[in-house]
């Protein structure tokens, strides 16, 4: 059974008086521990496609109706509530611009994502458990000498590390990452990428979204978005 599986994903914007159709009926199916790049030029509909995998976008209505299903659950339709709990326990959030928050340390903005899925009471019970925990993914991404510096002192590639660490910090089953290697030089990147192979190799599913063909060869299995629909590459 797929982790998690998608058809007839339909994405159109409005832009002033212009209807613009971003994704036409996209079809995509993740198995476990699978590594997957969907590779597209720029604008495309990549990082459209993932906020729907992700449930930060809802997919436009149609006929045939669109469907999302996770662990073969439909998401589709489903509560506010119901997505709001699937994002935060099923799936790591990897952006390409990092989106740390600056008034907050490399350990409190992993921290973060623990204290989002449990509540500040839950979460304050067991703080020290979660500090543990997230002191050893940052030691896992080479940053454990950066626990106390904010993002505002840290590289690009630290930033894109820290963000990894936050993504895993709740263990989810799915990790989604957009275009996380965009705003890194070429050495840097690779190393990003070292990660996520690691990672792979430890079991994790991963989606990555990217214009990079280097950075799509890491995976697993390529797919290519053309016009608004799935491709083998």
């Amino acid at each position: 059974m797929p982790l998690i599986a998608a058809a007839n994903l339909r994405k159109t914007y409005r832009l002033g008086r212009v209807d613009v159709p971003v994704l036409r009926g996209v079809e995509i199916s993740v198995e476990p521990g699978e590594f997957v790049a969907i590779l597209g030029a720029s604008g495309s509909g990549k990082s459209t496609l993932l906020h729907l995998l992700g449930a930060l976008d809802r997919p436009d209505r149609g006929d045939p109706a669109p469907s999302i299903r996770y662990r073969d659950e439909e998401l589709v339709g489903r509560s506010a509530s119901t997505l709001d709990q699937y994002r935060t326990t099923q799936v790591g959030f990897v952006f390409q611009f990092y989106h740390l928050l600056p008034e907050l340390t490399t350990l409190e903005n992993v921290l973060l994502g623990a204290m989002i899925a449990q509540g500040r009471l839950r979460f304050t019970a067991s703080r020290a458990e979660h500090v543990r925990h997230a002191t050893n993914l940052l030691e896992r991404v080479g940053l454990g000498h950066r626990l106390r510096h904010r993002p505002t002192e840290l590289s690009g590639g630290e930033r894109q590390r820290a963000a990894l660490a936050r993504a895993l910090m709740n263990a989810p089953p799915l990790v989604l990452a957009d275009e996380p290697t965009g705003n890194l030089d070429r050495v840097t990147g690779a190393k990003i990428l070292d990660l996520f192979s690691e990672m792979h190799r430890q079991g994790q599913t991963i989606v990555v979204v990217t214009h990079d063909e280097a950075t799509a060869e890491r995976a697993q299995r390529v797919l290519r978005l053309v016009d608004g629909q799935m491709v083998k590459a």
